[in-house]
């Protein structure tokens, strides 16, 4: 016997059955066919993100260095009783320190990967410092240390490449379940990121919104009444796991039996928790009495770490400023060559808490520039409260050079070592621009403007003004020194590239 569950699936308005197609889900009755499906169905999930393999790579990499006649750390003459306990202690460092838990392998970044393996590190020399005490191993001190060293290089090297494999990973299929207005939210964020480890592969929607229903975009995923069925819709499309989005459609108690649910099938469960740009480092679950809530610690940086960052970015930018000597000169020529006025173009920004500085570029327009933005302001390519023109008649031919290169940015290096800009920050606003802030953009002057920022190397002028602001946000609300640095990086691709820069 057998039981069919119809799905409907695309566009959903109408929700008549010979108007929509239909994916049927198909129970076995018998309790062992029913286990041997869950089993199936966990079994690429197993695979997939649980780093079971993980302890064997251990166990050969121990082996290449203690008990190979040459090891990886040179002729070694350990003996067989010094290398056994050597490796059965760093084993046992690497359990004891989470060197063999899943978030050691999934989180890519370095501080973590780094952190279980020198808290294994130092219990292991710990364990040979008390084996040297009592036990009176046959190795040397030097034997030992450079046996771990190799342990620990290896070990971390084995991380970095399993942190790169299953960063390009493929998408976790999942089957969402909320309101409409929820389960829109959800959509649009999955679309805005398609690198997102996350790929919306059905939506159960609440009956109760089926009024809205016909306005959602669903892009002709399959689509079921009744967020109660979002288990049967992942297995029924072969999702991986299911996504929550709470609200009126998903009580506690509902959430809590659709989990029990999901395990049954074998489903991971996600729950969204409605915040924007909260860095999973930043978050904490805590409780008060049986219920879970999310702790949000704040995003402004600690004052050592901005002190940090202010002296390495001065320092950066005087060294900057000593190897480019000889291109700033060449450039301020050719623009005094090109066109008349001068090399140099000031102009007044706002800094960090709102106080205005004088911010410097190399000129790449006509000296009249502003005296004509008023005449060009119907031709604004730009939203919200910016302007720029693609094909701006007011640049020279040099500035357009300098501008595809993002050449005429170099002068603030000046203001960076002068402490008025950072070398990563938003973007420097001009007053006029502020003053038609509302909340959200305010919360950009919590830091210093920076000469690149997430909004350079993420398109720039090709930015909406919302998809800027929302970039400039998310770094402020997550800033690090690690986010800096990889900002830095990114934006030698994006000059080469000249994304975004007229």
């Amino acid at each position: 016997m057998a039981s069919v569950t119809p799905i409907a699936s695309g566009s959903i308005g109408g929700y008549a059955d010979d108007e929509i197609d239909t994916l049927h889900l198909v129970t076995d009755t018998t309790a062992e066919a029913d286990a041997l499906r869950r089993w199936l169905h966990r079994l690429p999930r197993r695979l997939a993100w649980r780093p079971l393999w993980l302890p064997a790579v251990d166990v050969v990499l121990a082996t290449a260095v203690l008990a190979l006649p040459v090891g990886l750390t040179g002729p070694q003459d350990l003996a067989p009783s010094a290398a056994a306990l050597l490796g059965l202690g760093w084993f046992l460092a690497l359990v004891a320190t989470g060197g063999w838990s899943a978030r050691s392998v999934r989180d890519d970044r370095l501080g973590v990967l780094l952190a279980s393996i020198v808290r294994a590190v130092a219990l292991t020399g710990l364990g040979c410092w008390v084996a040297d005490a009592l036990l009176e191993p046959s190795a040397t001190s030097d034997q030992l240390l450079a046996a771990t060293t190799a342990l620990a290089l290896l070990t971390l090297l084995a991380r970095l490449v399993a942190a790169a494999l299953i960063g390009r990973r493929v998408p976790t299929r999942v089957s969402i379940a909320g309101g409409v207005a929820d389960v829109q939210r959800l959509l649009d964020e999955l679309h805005r990121t398609p690198a997102a480890r996350f790929e919306a592969a059905a939506v159960c929607l609440d009956r109760v919104d089926l009024d809205q229903v016909g306005a959602i975009e669903t892009d002709d995923l399959p689509v079921c009444l009744g967020v109660d069925r979002v288990v049967e819709s992942a297995v029924a499309v072969g999702a991986a796991a299911i996504l929550l989005a709470p609200g009126p459609a998903l009580s506690p108690d509902a959430s809590r039996r659709i989990a029990w649910l999901a395990d049954e099938a074998g489903l991971e469960v996600y729950v969204g928790t409605g915040l924007l740009d909260v860095n999973p480092a930043r978050a904490a679950v805590t409780r008060i009495g049986d219920l879970a809530v999310l702790q949000i610690r704040t995003g402004t940086p600690a004052a050592p770490a901005r002190l940090v960052k202010a002296v390495a970015e001065r320092l950066l930018a005087a060294l900057a400023i000593l190897t480019l000597l000889p291109l700033l000169a060449t450039i301020g020529l050719a623009i005094t060559l090109d066109s008349p006025g001068g090399t140099i173009f000031s102009q007044r920004r706002v800094g960090r808490g709102g106080e205005l500085f004088t911010m410097h570029k190399f000129r790449t327009m006509g000296v009249d520039a502003e005296q004509r933005v008023d005449e060009l302001a119907d031709r604004n390519d730009a939203t919200g409260v910016l302007f720029k023109m693609r094909a701006d008649p007011r640049i020279t031919r040099v500035g357009a050079f300098l501008r595809r290169y993002s050449l005429d940015e170099l002068p603030q290096l000046f203001d960076v070592v002068a402490g008025h800009m950072s070398l990563v920050g938003p973007r420097p606003a001009l007053p006029e621009e502020v003053a038609r802030y509302d909340v959200d953009p305010q919360h950009r002057l919590v830091v210093k403007p920076g000469l690149t920022g997430l909004w350079q190397v993420s398109g720039r002028s090709d930015l909406s003004w919302p998809e800027a602001v929302r970039l400039d946000l998310h770094y402020v609300d997550n800033w690090s020194l690690g986010l800096d640095l990889r900002i830095l990086v990114r934006t030698v691709g994006a000059v080469l590239a000249h994304r975004g820069a007229y």
